[in-house]
Parts: C-alpha cells; sequence; structure tokens
C-alpha cells in the first residue's frame, strides 16, 4: 500500500525493529527506531531517538513520547523536543493508538500498529505524510485505505 501510494521513504517507529530490514527491500531510504524493550534499545550503536530533515522540514522520531525507565543516558528527552517546539513533524509509537493533529506549530502523528488483532490499538492502520515546499499532509490509513485522521501542517 505505501509503494501503490508512492511512498519513497518508510519509517519505522518501534516494536519488532528487524521489521525495519523488510522495508529495506521496499526502499531505498528507511528511517527506524526500537521499541522500548527490543535489545536494540539498550544498544547504544543504535538511536533511540532522533532528528532527520526530510524535504525541508525537521522531524524528530521516537518510540515513546516521554522519557522512560529503558532509556540509555544521553537519549533526548522527547518531552522537550515538544515543548520546546523543536522539530516541525513529531513521530512516535508505543501506545499502539493512532492519532494525526496540529499542536502549536507542528504536526504530531502515532501511526497506531499494524500487528494484526492488537489489543491497544482500534485497528490496523499506518501514517502516510504527503510533503510539499511549505506544506506537510499527515493521515491515518487503515488496511482498506481509508484515511482514519488528517493532520495538515503549514510551515511559513
Amino acid at each position: 500500500m505505501a509503494a501503490a501510494s508512492g511512498a519513497t521513504i518508510l519509517i519505522h517507529l518501534g516494536d519488532f525493529y528487524k521489521d525495519g530490514e523488510l522495508l529495506l527491500k521496499l526502499s531505498k531510504t528507511v528511517f527506524r527506531v526500537p521499541g522500548l524493550y527490543e535489545p536494540e534499545y539498550k544498544d547504544p550503536s543504535i538511536p533511540n531517538r532522533f532528528f532527520k530533515e526530510i524535504a525541508g522540514f525537521k522531524f524528530f522520531l521516537t518510540h515513546s513520547d516521554s522519557r522512560e525507565d529503558e532509556d540509555l543516558p544521553g537519549d533526548i528527552n522527547p518531552r522537550k523536543v515538544a515543548i520546546e517546539n523543536e522539530s516541525d513533524i513529531y513521530l512516535y509509537g508505543h501506545s499502539h493508538l493512532y492519532e494525526a493533529m496540529i499542536k502549536g506549530d507542528a504536526m504530531f502523528l502515532n501511526p497506531g500498529s499494524l500487528k494484526l488483532q492488537d489489543l491497544r490499538s482500534q485497528t490496523s492502520t499506518f501514517g502516510l505524510l504527503e510533503l510539499g515546499s511549505n506544506k506537510a499532509v499527515g493521515r491515518i490509513v487503515d488496511l482498506e485505505g481509508n484515511t482514519l485522521q488528517e493532520a495538515i501542517l503549514f510551515k511559513l
């Protein structure tokens, strides 16, 4: 579905970090972070949270949107990033509950979960981002292709 929609960059926000290797077969550009309870989260050579510039937008990628006991020393504080408006687009997972919204000058997007029969999520969903020169459209999409939520960010 991502390829059919024209996606060129794939982003994995944790839980089953190794699934990101499958994404590498679908796109040359894949960014990913591990989930809290995966061995990769404790590996200092793998970033748990990071910033990435994509199409003129500053992205922040994290699994959890708050500090966690599992964090490594030096891990970026995601609440600080949100409060201080340090990114244009803030991507996170962990709760498995999808949402797409604008808070202040930033888009916050949790794609939900693709895991079938996930007891924490409403339904299987993923996120799609469409980036223009000064506009980002974030959508939450179900496996039938229906848009469940949408947020639009204009960058001045």
